[in-house]
């Protein structure tokens, strides 16, 4: 952080044309704890690590692109819209799937999205 004082320090103008480069100079970074909603362990918590380099990094599909559980998550979402579409017969597709389903955390999570019933 800049440890200027606040009348020292530059002014800098800024308009909707640098903008994203003056927030990439800022270097934006923020380190919290929040609570593991995705965790059914109780008061489980979570570490995150957010960087901002532009207001695109804002949006909430970027936010969760960087939060691992969040991004296994979407994946697994991807995964499943696309096997409603003609999307399922492709190879890649199908590799990618069954690399989720050989995962045993994210298979429970695919399982727990469905809302499958498994017997033990």
């Amino acid at each position: 952080p800049d440890n200027t004082p606040l009348d020292e320090r530059t002014a800098i103008a800024i308009n909707r044309y640098n903008l994203n480069a003056v927030i990439s100079e800022a270097d934006i970074e923020r380190e919290f704890v929040v609570p593991a909603e995705l965790s059914d362990a109780p008061n489980e918590q979570m570490y995150v690590n957010l960087k901002v380099k532009s207001m695109d990094d804002l949006s909430p599909d970027h936010i969760a692109s960087q939060v691992p559980e969040i991004k296994r998550l979407l994946e697994l979402r991807e995964a499943l819209v696309a096997l409603k579409s003609p999307l399922g017969n492709i190879p890649a597709f199908r590799a990618q799937l069954q690399a989720l389903l050989e995962n045993e955390d994210t298979r429970e999570q695919l399982i727990q999205e469905l809302g499958i019933a498994v017997q033990k």
